[in-house]
């Protein structure tokens, strides 16, 4: 039981850390659309132009999972330093995965409608 715990602990790790890389490559692409593909000053309607393009759509909709999905990695890892009861860590499970959907959900919803011109 310990190696599967070990293995499970190894993978969130790797996980961690490819997110962080793809975060940081995302966030490049962001910092480039907004610096360079729109136009100043910024007005809602270059915004729309940008989310209404489905490509951005999905760019976007990735970014903010990755996003959501290593920040709550990593709270779930701080949770769980003291390797707490089996209960507990199911309740911040469930807690987790339902705001993170949540949120992930929401975030799209207003990119969409953003985009809808």
């Amino acid at each position: 039981m310990s190696k599967m715990k070990h293995n499970r602990e190894r993978i969130r790790w790797v996980f961690q850390r490819i997110t962080g890389l793809q975060l940081l490559i995302c966030f490049g692409i962001h910092i480039w659309v907004f610096f360079f593909k729109l136009e100043r000053p910024i007005t809602l309607s270059g915004l729309q132009l940008i989310f209404s393009r489905p490509e951005w759509i999905v760019f976007y909709t990735i970014f903010i999972a990755l996003a959501v999905y290593h920040g709550f990695l990593g709270l779930w890892t701080v949770l769980t330093d003291e390797n707490p009861s089996k209960t507990y860590k199911k309740v911040w499970k469930i807690i987790l995965f339902i705001s993170g959907g949540f949120l992930v959900g929401i975030s799209v919803w207003n990119i969409i409608l953003l985009g809808v011109q």
